[in-house]
């Protein structure tokens, strides 16, 4: 095979293209470090004489006064008596191989591995050089050289390769970006379990496919402005190159790092979007091959991320990248503030912090019985972190606790949010710098939104609030457009800001969007240490803003709002003071875990402190009834025999014997049986019948009390007549009154009724 042909095929295309290629497996698929170590074996196993030739093509002269760098010769003679052919040396091929004949194999093969990589880049660097000037990468091309022309000085053996003299020593910036993308999830997700885990998930799919992802070369670099920011990103190729592409097909250069271990900040801000074009390329063409879920998290989840991302990333001052980042300690987060304490609650929050705080001993001798304690206080750190990976690892499920059993309110806002149907943004009119036209859109679409909520207020008045300068606006999008929105005019120096307009479109009001929007509202200021809220409140808004946490109790001097807050007739001054500790968008979720935690310790407790008894074994003596005072625990769970009964006591007596009651109503039932109206209630309720059993929570049916009679459930006929009982109930809860279901359970009730008498069964 000829040797041009061989070394083309030993290193990836240099275009920019190559880069939308993001496969799973870099190395395993790759055919080029295939292609590459298929060659570098078949010339281990060369003869000696043959693994000198070509080593003396990069080794230089051993004559002292020779300047040749190596070895040229006929093809046809390469004895070790073949003179150099190169001008200036005519020395014989031995004295470029003098330095290598006490070598060992070991070394001899690892210097055939370099003179390989060397060939290879010559062989790419000559052929880039014949490509027009648009296609050619010159950054990459230099590059290529300086390693070439560096490696040339290390063919000897026992040398020790390096190229930091010429690009540096990773890692280059810190905090690199996975410590960066761990910053992020705790700061953006820490105080929610459930999210953070999908962030871990989507910051290692985004650090892998960025380790095996191309950069692009830096003409192509979009979002480089000025000269000297293209300048620093050529500066950060080259080691790209060097320390994270090259290594992978250049063996003798080792070893290949991990970009997200070596680059941060600077390259994050660079590459970020050209980076989330390609990944989403690449997403859009793998998802017809991926499985719902999987499609469900790279097109829902990963947009959502990446947006939260970029604002960070782009960001003037972000937390992200301080080195002494503390990692927001989530069982701090969900366990801080007590089970019931709420929006309202922040002074007497902070009081119980401060006297947790300080440990005075006075104090914990004074503390009421039936006060309140922390969980931390009464239960060790193992013992939490056991509990939180229990109640985390678990389905998230809400039930009546929040009042309805679709969840809180505001979680189906919340949902929509996740999967990237809503959004919120921050907008407002400036005069200082150029405003965007979908901006100034959303603005107008806003007035008049606002205009037709509140039609007592004037329209020009709406328009002058909405575009001042001074008063910024939170708009919920839906596709694009605004469906609601809060109007609001912060006053820094005052330490309050005034609510001035908040309204959501009429057939979106079910939805909890003014509760998600509130919430964003509160978070955003709390971001920007602005803790009180000011508005004024007509009839219809009074009980909104009392749901969202806003009292009439006014808690801030007048002193401080009364020239600044603008003062409506026939309205109602409505304070709400923020908590920082709060995180206003996951309140809810983290209720829900503060209540699971407790479910899970009373659970525990009810563990150790519930007692098992053996059964008992004087049945198998012959004893046909014990008093159920005799029944080991039973005395201890608080119960009191009732009066004993007689000798000539009726079958209707709680003491009668087993087996005589259980006759009496077989007979019972089969009567009902028997009956052609049973035929409705001899079998359970078909599954696929709609509502019935999220109706109705306790079925019963004719079958299942067969089943029970059969094994002896029914010690009494007062469990035997509930049952009957809650099947005939149910049947007229779920079915109109006039059905002919209803019709069945009434008639068939009173006849049941009418038998039990005759049997001497009933005496209500």
């Amino acid at each position: 095979m000829p040797k041009s042909l061989k070394l083309e095929k030993c290193l990836p295309s240099t275009s920019s293209a190559s880069g939308v290629v993001l496969p799973d497996h870099y190395i395993e698929n790759d055919p080029i470090i295939q292609t590459i170590l298929e060659f570098k074996e078949s010339e281990c196993k060369l003869s000696r004489h043959e693994k000198l030739v070509k080593l003396s093509s990069k080794s230089s002269c051993q004559v002292s006064t020779c300047q040749c760098s190596g070895w040229r010769g006929r093809r046809d003679n390469r004895l070790m008596s073949s003179t150099c052919t190169k001008s200036g040396c005519s020395h014989p091929l031995s004295s470029h191989v003098s330095h290598l004949e006490s070598a060992k194999d070991e070394e001899l093969n690892t210097l055939l591995g370099l003179v390989f990589d060397l060939d290879n880049l010559s062989v790419t660097v000559n052929k880039d050089l014949k490509k027009p000037n648009i296609e050619r990468n010159y950054v990459q091309e230099d590059t290529y050289s300086a390693v070439y022309h560096e490696l040339r000085n290390f063919v000897y053996p026992g040398s020790c390769i390096t190229l930091d003299k010429l690009f540096g020593t990773p890692p280059f910036e810190n905090p690199n970006i996975v410590k960066a993308l761990m910053n992020f999830n705790m700061y953006k997700f820490g105080h929610d379990s459930s999210q953070l885990k999908i962030a871990l998930k989507i910051s290692k799919f985004l650090t892998k496919h960025f380790d095996l992802w191309k950069w692009i070369s830096p003409k192509e670099l979009p979002h480089c402005k000025t000269f000297q920011h293209r300048k620093n990103y050529e500066f950060y190729y080259q080691r790209y190159l060097v320390f994270c592409l090259l290594p992978k097909y250049l063996h003798s250069i080792a070893p290949s790092f991990k970009m997200s271990l070596i680059f941060g900040q600077d390259i994050l801000k660079y590459t970020l979007k050209a980076f989330r074009m390609h990944l989403t390329d690449w997403c859009h063409a793998s998802a017809p091959k991926w499985s719902n879920h999987r499609k469900h998290f790279c097109m829902s989840y990963l947009p959502k991320y990446l947006n939260l991302l970029e604002e960070e990333v782009y960001a003037v001052h972000s937390p992200i990248w301080d080195l002494h980042f503390k990692d927001s300690d989530l069982k701090k987060i969900i366990l801080t503030d007590s089970l019931d304490s709420g929006p309202d609650e922040t002074k007497e929050a902070e009081h119980r912090d401060r006297r947790k705080k300080d440990k005075h001993p006075n104090e914990d001798m004074s503390m009421k019985p039936n006060e309140k304690h922390s969980l931390e206080d009464t239960l060790s750190e193992d013992k939490i972190i056991d509990i939180l990976k229990n109640v985390q690892s678990g389905p998230i499920a809400y039930s009546k606790e929040f009042g309805l059993e679709t969840g809180p309110r505001g979680h189906q806002a919340r949902t929509e949010e996740e999967q990237g149907i809503i959004r919120f943004v921050v907008i407002g009119n400036s005069l200082d710098s150029r405003v965007e036209k979908s901006t100034m859109l959303w603005l107008m679409q806003l007035r008049n939104l606002f205009r037709t909520q509140l039609p007592r207020m004037p329209v020009r008045y709406i328009t002058r609030l909405v575009f001042d300068t001074k008063h910024k606006t939170l708009a919920l999008l839906k596709d694009g457009v605004p469906i609601g929105g809060i109007c609001f005019c912060p006053f820094v120096s005052q330490g309050f800001t005034e609510i001035v307009f908040c309204a959501v479109k009429v057939d979106q009001q079910e939805n909890g969007y003014g509760t998600q929007l509130m919430n964003h509202l509160k978070d955003y200021h709390i971001q920007h240490n602005i803790l009180n809220f000011l508005t004024y409140a007509d009839k219809l808004a009074i009980e909104y803003f009392k749901k969202q946490g806003f009292s009439q109790d006014v808690r801030i001097s007048k002193k401080i709002h009364q020239e600044y807050i603008k003062h409506y007739q026939g309205a109602i001054l409505m304070h709400c003071e923020l908590n920082p500790k709060i995180i206003y968008t996951q309140l809810t979720s983290v209720i829900r875990i503060q209540k699971e935690i407790v479910k899970s310790l009373v659970e525990e407790k009810h563990m150790k402190i519930e007692r098992h008894y053996p059964g008992l074994t004087c049945f198998l003596d012959g004893v046909r009834m014990v008093t159920i005072e005799s029944i080991p625990g039973v005395m201890e769970t608080g119960w009191t025999p009732s009066t004993r009964a007689t000798r000539n006591s009726r079958v209707t007596e709680e003491t009668t014997d087993i087996d005589v009651l259980a006759k009496h109503l077989k007979k019972v039932l089969q009567f009902v049986k028997n009956n052609a109206l049973s035929e409705p209630f001899l079998n359970p309720v078909d599954k696929k019948v709609p509502g019935y059993y999220e109706l109705i929570k306790y079925p019963m049916d004719l079958s299942t009390i067969s089943k029970r009679l059969a094994s002896g459930y029914y010690v009494t006929r007062k469990l035997f007549i509930a049952d009957m009982r809650r099947m005939f109930s149910n049947c007229k809860t779920f079915n109109p009154e006039d059905s002919y279901w209803a019709n069945c359970a009434v008639e068939l009730e009173r006849l049941f009724q009418i038998k039990m008498k005759e049997m001497g069964l009933w005496d209500y």
